[in-house]
């Protein structure tokens, strides 16, 4: 996960925000492309495979199974990386959620 996922989503929910709610119709088209959602999943569960996988590198590490530490110090930080760019990704939802909230009808 790297900063171009992250632009592609935060203007996918700028495409959505912009958007006026489709009505559903008789032959309303199935759509194709991934959700919001979907984009939000995958990259919690890349994420997840990146802590994982830093895990196990630097349980190597410690036990000498492993003995080369860049790549582990590598893992390690690529797998913060991801997680604080998870974060942001919520803290932009939930500014996004609770602008909604303020506006009044």
């Amino acid at each position: 996960m790297n900063a171009v996922h992250l632009n592609q989503y935060i203007q996918q929910a700028q495409n959505q925000v912009q958007k006026k709610p489709e009505l559903p119709g008789p032959a309303a088209p199935e759509k194709t492309e991934k959700s919001f959602f979907d984009h939000l999943k995958d990259s919690v569960n890349e994420v997840n495979a990146l802590q994982k996988s830093a895990d196990t590198q630097a349980t190597d590490l410690a036990s000498g199974k492993n003995d080369n530490i860049h790549e582990t110090m590598l893992a390690v930080n690529q797998a913060e990386l991801g997680f604080q760019m998870l974060v942001q990704i919520r803290n932009k939802a939930l500014e996004a959620y609770q602008e909604v909230m303020r506006m009044s009808i």
